[in-house]
């Protein structure tokens, strides 16, 4: 591979000996001989520049020798009437090799400044990725800790205390531990889905689903969770029924309702809103929250992001991520906004029609 890199900067280093001397014998009628070196020296600077070292250092050879050749009396031969030519040949091979050693130096040093500058971005790049796998662990392990903690505390107390304790403390410590199982359960299927995502394993069962279903399927997975919060559905009549992965598109449903539940003020109203348009679905769910900082909406949906507002409930930072896997998967697009009356609104487009790879 260096062999055949070397012949090439050599036969480039003739195409640019040809290339002067064609331009040479264009201007030939108007300048006298020793003017003519200039345009092979511009060769020797290009090849240097360009080519390197040794192909600029044969240019200026191969460049003396087509210099005397075509334009030095007697012409078409190596003779050389005038002795002085000899000093402009010496002179010439002389100022092309300078040229071409110092043109090389500095092309060298570019090549290792730049050299260092992608070493140092790529040590940089590295240091930063540790920096976030750590602290992608340490929330991984805050999430699952955290629970196991609270079951662990609590089937000792049940266990250590049960006899003594009240069946009012005995139930509030099961329902502690029933909650925060649901909770590590959550963050378990919350990986497994990820990691799917992730590994491009998303396999879809697409089938015309009703959207009424989908909307009181995700309101009955919520129902504990939601408490006596308000939930609004704005579900016009005469919408058809819509392909898709229904157990998929129930999972984004209930993450993004859980999220509004944990950003919501107490006690105000969640709404759920669909509508069509063209071709596609509209699934709206707004809530009103804080909303969420303008320069954080671009990361909203990113994994293990979390917004800087005030939770109700912890979060993993994994479900508008899998939201936005599972939507993308269907084809369609996933989106947020501020509200103007304060809040957040996650929209959902589905396409109505079924994909040709779906099928």
């Amino acid at each position: 591979m260096k062999l055949f890199s070397e012949a090439t900067g050599y036969f480039l280093s003739i195409c640019l000996v040809t290339a002067a001397t064609i331009i040479c014998e264009f201007i030939r009628p108007y300048m006298v001989p020793t003017n003519m070196a200039m345009i092979y020296q511009l060769a020797v600077v290009i090849a240097a520049v360009k080519l390197g070292l040794r192909p600029a250092i044969a240019t200026a050879l191969i460049g003396v020798l087509a210099f005397d050749f075509f334009f030095i009396p007697p012409r078409l031969t190596f003779n050389v009437a005038d002795k002085e030519y000899l000093v402009t040949f010496s002179g010439f091979i002389i100022v092309g090799v300078i040229i071409s050693s110092l043109v090389a130096k500095v092309r060298e040093q570019s090549q290792e400044q730049a050299r260092l500058s992608r070493q140092a971005e790529q040590a940089r790049i590295l240091q930063a990725q540790e920096k976030l796998e750590r602290a992608l662990l340490n929330s991984i392990s805050h999430d699952l800790r955290t629970p196991l903690v609270s079951i662990t505390g609590a089937i000792s107390a049940l266990k250590d205390k049960g006899d003594h304790l009240s069946s009012h403390a005995r139930r509030e410590l099961m329902e502690t531990a029933y909650d925060e199982t649901e909770r590590l359960n959550r963050f378990v299927g919350n990986l497994l889905d990820m990691t799917r995502i992730e590994a491009g394993a998303m396999r879809l069962k697409m089938e015309p689903c009703d959207i009424q279903e989908l909307v009181g399927c995700a309101l009955d997975a919520m129902e504990m969770r939601l408490g006596d919060r308000p939930v609004s559905v704005d579900l016009p009549p005469g919408i058809t029924l819509v392909p898709l992965d229904m157990v998929l598109m129930n999972q984004v449903l209930v993450n993004l309702l859980d999220n509004a539940n944990k950003h919501a003020s107490d006690h105000s109203p969640i709404e759920i809103r669909v509508s069509t348009e063209d071709d596609w679905l509209q699934l709206e769910v707004s809530d009103h929250g804080p909303g969420v900082p303008e320069s954080e909406l671009v990361h909203l949906f990113d994994k293990f992001y979390h917004i800087s507002v005030p939770e109700r409930g912890g979060g993993t930072g994994l479900g508008l991520s899998i939201c936005k896997g599972f939507v993308e998967a269907h084809g369609g697009i996933i989106s947020a906004k501020n509200r103007i009356a304060g809040g957040l609104t996650v929209e959902i487009q589905l396409p109505l029609a079924v994909r040709k790879e779906d099928t």
